[in-house]
């Protein structure tokens, strides 16, 4: 199991605001039975960053049937909607990382990944909050170092602070990836990828576009 990173610390919560008790003991059981440890040399991986609940990851096993999908998230409610379909559906490769996604990141000291997503993380968009957006451009060559040649990372968001932030990342890490869709950012995510999240649906239902960056290591 993963060794749990508390000096980079990730905000939000861990739970709905529903009132509707779970059962934890169950629910870790669950994880330990998709528990993501360590990369295997012989199998490819796909890191998906925020999950959230679960689309993206269910969208990624099902498109790369021949890797194996890291779903890195620590919002309970969504891991359990996740864990219930991947059951329900009998799909046999996603794995769970329950908690920080900097675990991951310093727990792998090779390239192993053939794309990361990353969809709709927090924009925190307060000024005083903006340290704890988690993309930025030392995130960015984090992602780097466990890519492997010529991978991608996939980046949506729906807040114009955000895509700004996102923007200054990207022109500081220049040397390291080249920016693929640059002059189409703004197309609609489904131009591209026929996937449907929550917040997805949210940004549509208030009428925000949102941006899609493709980033690919140099």
């Amino acid at each position: 199991m993963l060794s749990k990173n508390y000096s980079n610390r990730l905000f939000g919560r861990t739970r709905g605001r529903s009132k509707k008790k779970i059962d934890l003991k169950k629910y870790h059981q669950m994880v330990a039975k998709y528990q993501f440890d360590n990369c295997n040399d012989k199998i490819n991986y796909i890191l998906d960053i925020g999950s959230g609940y679960g689309e993206t990851s269910i969208f990624l096993a099902n498109q790369f049937l021949d890797k194996i999908v890291i779903s890195c998230e620590k919002y309970i409610d969504g891991n359990i909607i996740l864990l219930n379909n991947i059951e329900k559906n009998k799909i046999k490769n996603i794995r769970l990382h329950n908690g920080n996604v900097y675990d991951v990141l310093e727990h792998i000291h090779r390239e192993c990944f053939d794309l990361v997503w990353i969809f709709f993380p927090d924009p925190w968009p307060k000024n005083r909050h903006a340290k704890r957006r988690l993309i930025t451009s030392d995130f960015l060559i984090k992602i780097h170092k466990i890519l492997k040649q010529s991978s991608e990372i996939h980046i949506a968001t729906d807040s114009t602070i955000y895509t700004r932030f996102i923007l200054n990342s990207i022109y500081n890490c220049k040397d390291y990836f080249a920016w693929l869709n640059q002059s189409e950012m703004n197309l609609h995510i489904k131009d591209y990828f026929d996937v449907e999240t929550k917040y997805y649906k949210k940004a549509i239902n208030y009428e925000r576009i949102p941006s899609l960056f493709i980033l690919r290591k140099l």
